[in-house]
């Protein structure tokens, strides 16, 4: 993990509801028509028949998220190192 935050690294937020790739874009093979050992394809290690959400309103009804605090800018500049 130390090696990899040294690195430029993005925040993805995620869509609760993702009905058009069930949210495989972020943490499973995706596409998931295309061979989950092609380059780039595996991005985690959910399955490729997960987060349809039928399935997860189902098994969390009342799931909520609050994002706050939220800074955005150049590496290394929405902090104070101490």
């Amino acid at each position: 993990m130390g090696a990899a935050l040294k690195k430029d690294m993005v925040l993805v937020m995620p869509v609760w509801d993702d009905h058009t790739a069930n949210m495989l874009w972020l943490d499973g093979p995706y596409p998931p028509t295309k061979d989950a050992s092609a380059p780039g394809v595996a991005r985690g290690s959910c399955s490729a028949s997960s987060g349809v959400p039928s399935d997860v309103e189902s098994h969390s009804p009342n799931a909520s998220v609050i994002f706050s605090n939220i800074k955005w800018g150049p590496i290394n500049s929405t902090f104070t190192q101490s």
